[in-house]
């Protein structure tokens, strides 16, 4: 008698799924790495703004043509997948496709907090050293606001950064058209009380609360939100399965088309780019010069009014940004939503594909170099930060840094790929990676013993 085999049970087939799935071996994932790098170099060109190919362009005159486009593609871009490679991070910190529970959940958080903690002397210490604000001090914050989120599952992390990805930019318009003077938001403009800058601010309790204010709810941050989220869920995923790679980078490409797509036809066939259009041109016009006195009889000029005429308030932001493009495009990115979730689709795409090359031994060695400055990111941004501040020279007015041509970023550039390969032949992190790992570790050890 032939009999029917038993049904396998749902928990044995699972498990023989599992078995029969192609897998890349477990360890450090290269191909992270290799996009951070690749983000670094990006952010790196926004300080350096290279205006000509050996020479820079003298004020006044046109950039060449590839050089300008490059300084506004990048002028969002790169950060946008710095800040979402930060949320991958804290969801490989905390077990990645497979979340920690119990005791090891808690010991990673607190590992986070204290890193943050560490984020935060640094990003003052070099605030001290190059005399501006750095995003690293955000990043304290950031890491923070992503701790009560690690126990949740990706498919609930994509939700939720698409929820924010709406809000943020939501949020940013109405503070633009409403007005700043919200209690939680840091004060702006005339009047607002000068902060102390460095690591003179451990020393002024008194105004812990406003630095609080203006590192945690600014601009950035709210941007940065629904990235560090869909970060965190990337990082949920299984991205040592090859099948959800591959799922990763045409997702990632369907987005990006699917991007572009909507945003041509809503500004242009729909004819909501014409109040994009008009806020631009009303944004860039120079405001208008107050009325110049008649010269009475004796040639002298009559007594100014005691005050001046008011300038015209700023224009409206209409709300055809969520669905702008930014630069090279017509958009701002913070207030554009459809920006945010194409630079989700980027870095799906970017990560799913590098995550598929570097299964091959030839381009693990070919990208090498990358992967060995993507695990330096800290330490490379510490650096260029004083370089842009300290040794390029002042801008006109006293603003920023004189205009610069490609070669002081061609050779930060290759010093930082030659710099880390050699440094990572003896050791395992790079300088201030180093630290901040000691740091953790003496703080919260990994296991109790």
């Amino acid at each position: 008698m032939i009999t029917e085999p038993m049904a396998e049970s749902v928990p044995e087939a699972a498990r023989r799924r599992e078995r029969t799935r192609e897998r890349a071996p477990r360890g450090r994932l290269l191909a992270v790495d290799v996009l951070r790098a690749l983000a670094i170099f990006g952010m790196v060109w926004m300080h350096f703004v290279p205006t000509g190919w050996l020479e820079p362009t003298p004020p006044g005159h046109a950039w060449p043509g590839v050089l300008e486009w490059l300084n506004g593609f990048l002028d969002t871009r790169a950060r946008s997948v710095f800040f979402l490679l930060a949320g991958v991070s804290v969801a490989l910190m905390t077990g990645g496709a497979r979340p920690f529970d119990g005791t090891a959940m808690r010991r990673a958080r607190s590992r986070i907090a204290v890193r943050a903690g560490a984020l935060l002397l640094l990003g003052l210490g070099l605030e001290q050293v190059s005399g501006k604000v750095n995003i690293i001090t955000a990043y304290t914050g950031w890491l923070l606001f992503l701790l009560p989120w690690t126990r949740v599952r990706a498919r609930r992390l994509f939700a939720a950064a698409g929820v924010f990805a709406m809000a943020a930019p939501v949020f940013q318009i109405t503070r633009a058209n409403w007005g700043q003077n919200w209690g939680f938001l840091p004060p702006v403009g005339p009047g607002a009380p000068e902060l102390p800058q460095g690591l003179a601010v451990l020393v002024h309790p008194g105004d812990w609360l406003a630095v609080f204010q203006s590192y945690v709810f600014n601009v950035d941050t709210f941007y940065a939100l629904p990235l560090l989220l869909a970060g965190l869920a990337i990082g949920r995923l299984d991205l040592y399965d090859r099948a959800v790679r591959v799922r990763m980078a045409i997702t990632g490409a369907g987005i990006v088309v699917g991007g572009w797509l909507a945003s041509w036809l809503v500004l242009g066939p729909l004819g909501l780019g014409v109040a994009i259009d008009r806020f631009q041109a009303e944004l860039m016009a120079p405001p208008p010069m107050p009325p110049v006195p008649p010269v009475v009889g004796d040639g002298t000029l009559p007594d100014l009014p005691a005050a001046m005429p008011e300038l015209p308030p700023m224009p409206k932001v209409p709300w055809a940004e969520l669905w702008a493009m930014s630069k090279p495009g017509p958009g701002i990115a913070e207030y554009g939503a459809l920006q945010i979730v194409w630079m989700v689709g980027v870095s799906l795409a970017l990560l799913g594909g590098l995550l598929l090359l570097t299964e091959r031994g030839l381009w693990q060695r070919v990208l090498w170099p990358l992967a060995a400055m993507g695990g330096m990111a800290m330490t490379w941004y510490f650096v260029q930060d004083v370089v842009t501040s300290r040794f390029l020279g002042r801008g006109p007015g006293g603003f920023g840094h004189a205009p610069q041509s490609l070669v002081p970023y061609a050779l930060f550039a290759a010093a930082a790929l030659v710099g880390s390969v050699l440094w990572r032949r003896f050791f395992r992190r790079g300088p201030l990676e180093a630290l901040v790992h000691r740091v953790t570790a003496a703080a919260v050890p990994r296991s109790e013993g």
